[in-house]
């Protein structure tokens, strides 16, 4: 299986991911208080992932592959990632900033598919 991209009936399967970047924002928040050195604080749980991945697509069908992924992914959906290969890399999202493709530079039959993410709860 190594990595999946679903969404309903739609199925993104790349060679590989080449990369995925993850943050979370912290929610921590700090109050000042005016004639006291030590501030008080509010204690909060940091928030969901947002990110970056990078698909590989690599091969005969790489370069249509790649972009009925960019076609996909462009449009308004849910996605859910699952990969045999990495176990943290299982959780729903949606597409946010930018989907961009490019072939690779060192092969005429490799594209790579990058979008910005953020998770979501289904």
């Amino acid at each position: 299986m190594a990595t999946v991209l679903t969404t309903g009936a739609s199925v993104i399967a790349p060679t590989i991911v080449l990369n995925i970047s993850s943050s979370r924002e912290a929610q921590n928040l700090v109050h000042p208080i005016i004639g006291r050195a030590q501030p008080d604080i509010t204690l909060r749980t940091a928030g969901v992932r947002t990110g970056q991945l990078e698909l590989g697509f690599e091969g005969l069908t790489s370069e249509a592959d790649s972009a009925t992924a960019e076609s996909l992914l462009a449009g308004a959906a849910v996605w859910t990632i699952v990969s045999d290969e990495r176990s943290t890399l299982e959780f729903s999202f949606v597409v946010t900033g930018s989907v961009t493709r490019d072939l690779d530079s060192d092969s005429r039959d490799a594209w790579v598919v990058k979008i910005d993410y953020q998770e979501v709860g289904v």
